[in-house]
């Protein structure tokens, strides 16, 4: 009888610790779990072979453009599965990124605004079709093309700085000038 108390307690112990521990995602009030169809904020740069993006926000050879409409399949504290075009990816959680929650918000939410582009300038427009970085874009058009630099080097959206990965050992600088355009790109 002790036994199946302990596994009792222990059940809903494990319960509460997951259920503690998973994003809320909620956006404007409304949950995008809930939601289940939700849509890209920036876009995203999958490693296409094993259908995996990262939180760090690596570079990768994938695109998945701004305003895709994914289903989410299921969230927890370390992960997000969801489909687009057929296919499960998986967005996979590293602590250097800050807030698990904070940081899904940046990339997905339950509507798409296009207001967001009209203040672009050509080149910013070409990069975000692109999902490329080129001199003279924006800080808005850069996070919109390739999404946002990983904050624990880059604390600061404010900074002139940009540092992001195309992988675990290589990195680029995004250099802005003092009005805030791609002055230089450099490996």
């Amino acid at each position: 009888m002790k036994n199946i108390s302990l596994l009792a307690t222990l059940g809903t112990s494990t319960l509460l610790v997951a259920c503690s521990s998973s994003p809320e995602m909620m956006v404007d009030g409304e949950s995008m779990l809930d939601a289940k169809t939700v849509y890209t904020q920036t876009n995203l740069h999958p490693d296409v072979a094993r259908k995996r993006l990262f939180s760090i926000n690596y570079q990768q050879d994938g695109l998945i453009p701004r305003c895709s409409e994914v289903e989410l399949v299921d969230v927890n504290s370390s992960q997000l599965l969801f489909n687009y075009e057929g296919q499960r990816y998986q967005y996979v959680f590293h602590k250097a990124s800050g807030d698990f929650d904070t940081n899904l918000k940046k990339y997905f939410g339950t509507r798409c605004d296009d207001s967001a582009l009209q203040d672009l300038s050509e080149i910013d427009r070409k990069g975000l079709k692109n999902g490329q970085v080129y001199e003279g874009m924006s800080k808005k058009g850069v996070t919109l093309a390739i999404g946002f630099p990983p904050q624990h080097v880059t604390p600061s959206l404010e900074s002139n700085v940009w540092r992001y990965w195309n992988s675990r050992f290589n990195t680029f600088l995004v250099n802005f000038d003092e009005n805030g355009k791609v002055e230089s790109i450099k490996e």
